[in-house]
């Protein structure tokens, strides 16, 4: 038998399938930024077909922002290495 309710991955695929005129506006290295944007959707695949209630573009975009906060703690964690071993050098010389 088949399925017949899409999957999350096949919704999500629809959904940015229908950004496709908002991208082809895009200038090029914007269109390279928003490729790099949604791939991030696909990491969050698991989770957001944990609900097939929710629409595919509000899991969408919590998945955008869940990568983004990702990415600064991520920057964040990095400069408070860098402050702290600048600060060890300043005290050291």
């Amino acid at each position: 038998m088949g399925r017949t309710v899409p999957t999350y991955r096949q919704r999500l695929h629809e959904e940015l399938e229908r950004w496709r005129c908002f991208r082809s506006a895009l200038l090029r290295d914007e269109r390279e930024d928003f490729d790099r944007l949604l791939d991030q959707a696909f990491r969050y695949v698991h989770a957001g077909s944990m609900c097939p209630e929710r629409e595919p573009f509000e899991v969408l975009v919590i998945s955008l922002l869940l990568a983004h906060e990702s990415r600064l703690r991520s920057i964040e964690r990095v400069l408070r290495v860098e402050v702290s071993e600048s600060g060890a050098r300043g005290l050291d010389g």
